[in-house]
């Protein structure tokens, strides 16, 4: 994984090479040339430099106000967001593909990532305390090959649907202790939960959109249509109302944008306001307004951007410029804070996680 190793031409004790991970080196180089025995200390060397591939974000309504599922390393709970985080996340320590937490009683939450099989390491894990320590459920669906996404009952209590890769999409009751397939819906589907009906469930892939109502048993696919069939597509469930739904994707060339439900994915409505849409995040509501502020990656009016909005889409705002895009910002993890209205936290692949905070 190292794709280059340089020494310091001025001071021939440093030297410095990338990985992967991120930038190691020394500053006592030199020590190799008094004997064969000689050994240098090797360290990080890469302070102000964030090479973190962003997988998922959540900011639940209490505890740590961000979460955050990464590549590679894990993922941390952010208690400080001005400080780097001692100690990241255990079991499963490799990339982190998804994270939820119950909407209504959000110290509940699940992660999922792509375990290290050869070390035994699961790739589920839970925590009870807002994600300051986690355990591994005894059981497994068996044949997974990746982490693929979760998602969490709006009160928790265990019931979890998970859509693993390399297999079907799988429920429990009794946090993971067994697992049982999903019937109606196909592998590798995209799954979220309702955030406040605690047994409803919802999917998606190649432009159809599932639900099920009881508790990730049974799935059926809704009437909707015009939703993308092509290219990466995110969706999200509103908290405190029940069925609201938006979803962001599709591809250059196809059908792409964002799409609003009010009636649990039976049918959506496309913004014709939003040109092209990757993801999508909710946040605290504007002062004197009863709806969510909406964040999105997006392209409004043809300017590629992040965007929000304080009415339910009517109108948007473009909260960053063309200094700060990050390529393409926001695709895999995007959320705002139920708690701040104007902050929002943005994951980008490999420039780390940032965040803003407007008015």
């Amino acid at each position: 994984m190292t794709e280059a190793l340089e020494i310091d031409p001025f001071n021939s004790n440093r030297f410095m090479y990338g990985t992967g991970a991120t930038l190691y080196g020394s500053t006592n180089l030199t020590t190799w040339d008094v004997s064969n025995t000689s050994q240098i200390t090797i360290k990080v060397l890469a302070p102000g430099i964030e090479e973190t591939a962003v997988q998922e974000l959540i900011s639940p309504p209490s505890g740590a106000n961000l979460l955050s599922a990464l590549g590679d390393i894990g993922g941390f709970r952010h208690n400080d967001l001005n400080v780097v985080p001692s100690v990241g996340f255990g079991s499963p320590r490799g990339t982190n593909t998804s994270i939820d937490f119950a909407e209504l009683s959000s110290s509940y939450i699940v992660r999922v990532g792509n375990g290290d099989t050869a070390n035994c390491e699961k790739s589920i894990a839970i925590s009870s305390d807002g994600g300051t320590t986690w355990s591994s459920p005894t059981g497994a669906p068996s044949g997974l090959t990746g982490g693929g996404s979760v998602a969490v009952a709006a009160t928790g209590g265990g019931k979890i649907v998970w859509s693993p890769q390399g297999v079907g999409v799988f429920y429990t009751t009794g946090g993971g202790k067994s697992w049982t397939a999903s019937t109606g819906i196909p592998a590798g589907a995209r799954v979220a939960s309702d955030r406040v009906n605690a047994n409803k469930f919802y999917g998606f892939k190649s432009g159809v959109f599932y639900i099920s109502t009881d508790g990730g048993k049974t799935f059926t696919a809704t009437a909707a249509t015009g939703l993308p069939v092509n290219g990466p597509s995110r969706f999200k469930a509103v908290a405190g109302r029940e069925g609201d739904i938006w979803l962001a994707g599709g591809v250059d060339g196809d059908v792409y944008g964002l799409w609003h439900s009010t009636n649990s994915g039976a049918s959506f409505v496309k913004l014709a306001n939003v040109e092209e849409a990757d993801n999508i995040g909710f946040g605290k509501a504007a002062t004197g307004q009863t709806y969510p502020a909406l964040y999105a990656a997006a392209q409004v009016s043809g300017i590629r951007g992040l965007f929000r909005s304080i009415d339910a889409g009517q109108t948007w705002v473009r909260i960053n410029d063309d200094q700060h895009q990050w390529g393409r910002a926001g695709e895999v993890a995007l959320t705002g804070d139920p708690r701040i209205f104007g902050r929002v936290y943005v994951g980008t692949n490999g420039r780390g996680i940032f965040y803003g905070d407007g008015q």
